[in-house]
């Protein structure tokens, strides 16, 4: 080390050269990649400049440089944080890793930990245990009853709550009535849904007496849940870690949060317990929890243990159908706030169908609700539903990791241990996958030539993830979207306030920045 300095010292042309070649070659690789417009890989911190630059548009710029970039790119961390991963949004990547060589891609322990929000939930579970809550959940889902009974949850609940709240909402104009936050109205309402169809009990949060009343702490836990296992994602393990063992900042607000959705799900359980515990029979419920306690237990498995995994799989079951609710009917009505021409046709569709129901809002008449059924004939309803999805998936991305050393189909080596993270929100927007028009929100391109919805393959519209772990709740997720977009649009306006900027925020769920403020005005006179 001395030699080396008195060299420096000695011939300070020889560190002036080396520092020269330096700089250059960084120069040229910095050229090269600017003309594949990948992102910069700086030495030292790596692309982390990448990310800050674009915080404001992160999911927009991932798929400029996806594009740009044949689809595929390998994203560099800060040296020494562990933060490289494989980006792609390449159908075949996703047809090969997560269907036909699935048991080469698991969770990973990483994707747990970030994750531990949910336990050892089917979402984040690995190789057997996924394997054993796989065949729980398709048994319960599978179940008629079960269908039946969240159908009728989703019908009640908007009869009920979303309906008369709107009406409410509708009926004062003075000043600044009518303006709700759309966003906020489907969080309540999606978990008033959710939460009756795993516990069949009513948190009424979007009962019309809660209509100035804050995001319930139960609402507001899952949002922050979302907000910071992004957070986790994007700086470096050991950062985000040393925030959770100083319990400061994000982690903080995470753990918080975590407590807050204990509280809920344990006391529900415990009530449940309680109950079966005064009577000879388990009971005839067809909600989630009464279908998952009747489930034979594991032998060897504690009490504590059971509950442990009714907390996991209930919670699981919130998070994923309670944000892809709330994400979907966001995206679904700003973007028939911006296509009039798509609203007034799904309008004229609905009305050619028969309501299943109607209730009597406050002062505003009786209103129709549409069930499930009602809408099986609503084609381009469904159409828009899903080209909303294609657009903006409730869940942007999707990741494992490798379990042992691959080769995609492109021919991209990924290691042992290489995270790999889909880009769903990518995926729908290329055009070799969706055409030149590939950004422009059409219905039409999800119907055939005799007005039936076309089915486009998992690994090419991934928004219900691929293969083996293919959403259970895909068709009563679409039927919750279109119960309630249906009653909404029927009785309803839906007009977004000029000069109200909605756009993602940077989320595993892609929820709004700032909401979405619209005015709600009745479509049809008492």
């Amino acid at each position: 080390m001395g030699a080396l300095r008195s060299l420096a010292i000695s011939y300070p042309e020889f560190l002036v050269a080396g520092l020269c070649f330096v700089s250059l070659s960084a120069l040229r690789h910095a050229m090269r990649e600017r003309r594949q417009r990948a992102p910069l890989s700086w030495p030292v911190v790596g692309m982390l400049p990448f990310v800050l630059a674009n915080l404001g548009r992160l999911y927009d710029a991932i798929t400029d440089a996806l594009h740009g970039s044949g689809c595929t790119l390998m994203f560099r961390g800060p040296w020494l944080a562990r933060a490289d991963f494989l980006l792609t949004c390449d159908p075949a990547a996703v047809q090969h890793c997560l269907a036909s060589n699935h048991r080469g891609y698991d969770r990973g322990r990483d994707f747990a930990e970030m994750f531990d929000l949910l336990g050892d939930g089917l979402l984040v579970a690995d190789a057997a245990s996924w394997a054993r809550q796989r065949h729980v959940a398709a048994t319960v889902f599978g179940t008629p009853a079960f269908r039946s009974f969240v159908l009728c949850t989703m019908a009640r609940q908007t009869a009920r709550l979303l309906v008369p709240f709107l009406d409410c909402a509708a009926a004062d104009q003075e000043g600044d009535g009518g303006v709700v936050d759309l966003e906020d109205v489907f969080m309540r309402y999606s978990l008033d849904v959710t939460y009756a169809s795993v516990f069949d009990a009513d948190l009424d949060m979007l009962c019309v007496a809660a209509a100035s009343a804050p995001v319930p702490p139960f609402g507001l836990a899952t949002r922050v849940a979302s907000e910071s296992v992004l957070f986790r994602h994007i700086v470096p393990a050991w950062w985000w870690r040393l925030l959770r063992w100083l319990n400061v900042g994000s982690e903080r607000r995470l753990a918080e949060a975590k407590a807050v959705l204990n509280e809920f799900v344990y006391r529900e359980i415990a009530k449940r317990k309680s109950r079966l515990a005064t009577t000879s029979q388990a009971g005839e419920g067809y909600d989630l929890l009464s279908l998952y306690m009747a489930w034979p237990r594991e032998p060897g498995m504690r009490e504590r243990q059971r509950d442990q995994f009714l907390r996991d799989s209930a919670v699981s079951y919130l998070f994923a159908a309670k944000d892809l609710i709330v994400a979907a009917l966001t995206w679904f009505f700003y973007m028939l706030c911006t296509h009039p021409h798509v609203e007034a046709k799904i309008l004229d569709e609905l009305r050619s169908l028969h309501p299943t129901a109607t209730v009597a809002a406050t002062g505003g008449g009786e209103h129709a609700v549409f069930d499930s059924d009602a809408l099986q004939p609503a084609s381009y309803l469904h159409a828009a539903v899903l080209e909303t999805l294609r657009l903006f998936p409730p869940a942007p991305f999707e990741e494992k990791e490798a379990v042992r050393s691959d080769v995609l189909p492109d021919g991209t080596t990924v290691a042992k241990g290489t995270r790999v993270i889909f880009c769903i929100y990518a995926m729908g927007r290329m055009e070799g996958l969706w055409g030149s028009d590939c950004h422009e929100f059409r219905p039409e391109r999800w119907l055939s030539d005799i007005g039936r919805v076309r089915h486009e393959p998992s690994h090419k519209f991934a928004v219900f993830n691929c293969g083996p772990r293919s959403c259970l709740g895909k068709n009563l997720g679409l039927s919750n979207i279109k119960i309630a977009a249906a009653a909404i649009l029927y009785n309803f306006r839906v007009e977004l306030i000029d000069g109200h900027i909605v756009e993602p925020q940077n989320s595993v769920v892609l929820l709004t920045k700032n909401g979405m403020r619209v005015r709600i005005k009745r479509r049809h006179a008492a």
